[in-house]
């Protein structure tokens, strides 16, 4: 047998060939995790916008003079439950009053301004959403 023929691969060859295969196969569990991860936040995000956009609804179909009794009635929020990927999330929704701005006196409207709270992975997020309701004539 001559030691220079060079058929087949050494062990230590196959070895780091499967190492570099592992640490790649690895790099694409963490990423493919990851987007996962963002996904479900997109995905509350979402139902966060649309909470606080039929809590805004609910407040301009309100009569007018009704409104400045809102953060009276829930002044730590409502807790609206919604399910995201066969897991139930409690979203917390705040309204407030803020005074309207001083250019803005007499025009005959309300500031109303939500902002909706959820908690993913130990940390609390939240969505504002403000809109002006007129009184109608």
């Amino acid at each position: 047998m001559n030691p220079c023929d060079k058929r087949g691969f050494t062990l230590i060859e196959v070895l780091v060939t499967l190492l570099i295969l592992a640490f790649g196969m690895l790099a694409s569990v963490i990423g493919t995790m990851h987007a996962l991860d963002y996904s479900k936040m997109d995905e509350m995000r979402n139902d966060a916008m649309k909470i606080a956009q039929e809590q805004q609804e609910a407040v301009r179909n309100m009569d007018y003079n009704a409104i400045p009794g809102i953060p009276a009635t829930a002044p730590n929020g409502v807790q609206i439950m919604r399910e995201v990927r066969k897991q139930l999330i409690p979203y917390t929704v705040v309204c407030t009053l803020p005074p309207p701005p001083a250019a803005a006196a007499g025009m005959g409207g309300r500031i109303v301004h939500f902002t909706v709270y959820w908690t993913y992975k130990s940390t609390t997020y939240h969505y504002d959403l403000q809109t002006i309701v007129r009184q109608s004539r």
